[in-house]
């Protein structure tokens, strides 16, 4: 569907065009007056991926789903959040399996990505939280004229006060598991492309009152590592108007991928945010037990 065509219709409509042709991957759209508003000031989110859960790998064997779910529902405890975004979730279900343990937690959209040329299993996206959407979707990327990148975006926005919306997306960009420039120019060709969708989603949600927006997970890049220096990809985020959740904190206090034998530790796990500020960011001490990624956190202060 046409993005300008989203960018035109009115809230109203657009909730309920979202009601009736993505059912498949929303949450039931409620009207803006008949949503459950928090009193509090602070949001809390956290985004993590999962490592193709359950399992850890595809195929996975029965035994191999259950270690996983056991360490992931250990790990989740620890993550007080309202909002989590899990990269590499199976399906729907399997994202819904993943956040049993947290009490008012449910599943607010969950892509329905294609599976990439060669392989049977698709690594998902999904936004999870206690509150309720307005809406929620998710979108696959487009072509780029050569370029088409793997995945896409999920999407969901909250009505947390009467008069403040909160747009969160969940990411899980390009890896570099590819030549490195190819790689970066797929990851820039996906910001561009979720640069356009705010864009939209400012002159739709921005007619009920101010935003904050929350866009996190894995983007394989981080904007300070030299290998990746001459890559837009975050400077394109950062120059519409938002921050980095790990401005100013060491590399070693947001390692989110501990070195293996392949690969040395990473810190391609990132928090932007805008119309809020940062109380605190951390990386969470969940165990290797549960993914190769740590997951990452933050508590915004909203605007009152």
């Amino acid at each position: 569907m046409n993005r300008k065509y989203f960018a035109g219709l009115s809230l109203s409509a657009l909730t309920a065009l979202l009601a009736g042709t993505l059912c498949a991957e929303t949450s039931p759209s409620l009207s803006p007056s008949a949503l459950p508003v928090s009193s509090s000031t602070t949001i809390t989110a956290a985004f993590w991926n999962i490592q193709w859960f359950p399992g850890r790998r595809p195929n996975a064997s029965r035994t191999e789903e259950n270690r996983q779910i056991r360490a992931v529902h250990r790990d989740l405890g620890q993550l007080t959040a309202d909002i989590i975004g899990l990269e590499e979730v199976r399906d729907s279900e399997h994202a819904s399996l993943a956040i049993q343990p947290l009490s008012g937690f449910k599943v607010d959209v969950c892509s329905n990505f294609p599976a990439r040329e060669g392989q049977q299993e698709a690594q998902q996206i999904a936004i999870t939280s206690r509150l309720q959407p307005i809406s929620a979707w998710a979108e696959t990327w487009k072509p780029g004229g050569a370029i088409m990148p793997p995945r896409g975006f999920a999407f969901a926005s909250y009505q947390v006060s009467p008069t403040q919306v909160l747009l969160v997306y969940a990411l899980h960009l390009k890896s570099n598991r590819g030549e490195i420039h190819e790689d970066m120019r797929i990851r820039e060709e996906s910001m561009r492309q979720l640069i356009s969708h705010m864009k939209a989603m400012k002159d739709t949600y921005g007619k009920m009152g101010p935003l904050t927006w929350i866009v996190g997970g894995d983007f394989n890049t981080a904007p300070d590592e030299p290998r990746f220096s001459g890559e837009k990809t975050v400077p394109n985020l950062l120059a519409g108007g938002f921050s980095w959740a790990w401005e100013g904190i060491p590399v070693s206090s947001r390692i989110t991928m501990p070195a293996d034998l392949r690969y040395p530790a990473a810190a391609f796990d990132q928090i932007f945010y805008r119309g809020a500020t940062l109380a605190r960011a951390w990386v969470a001490n969940t165990l290797p037990q549960s993914s190769d990624h740590r997951a990452v956190n933050v508590v915004l202060n909203l605007p009152r």
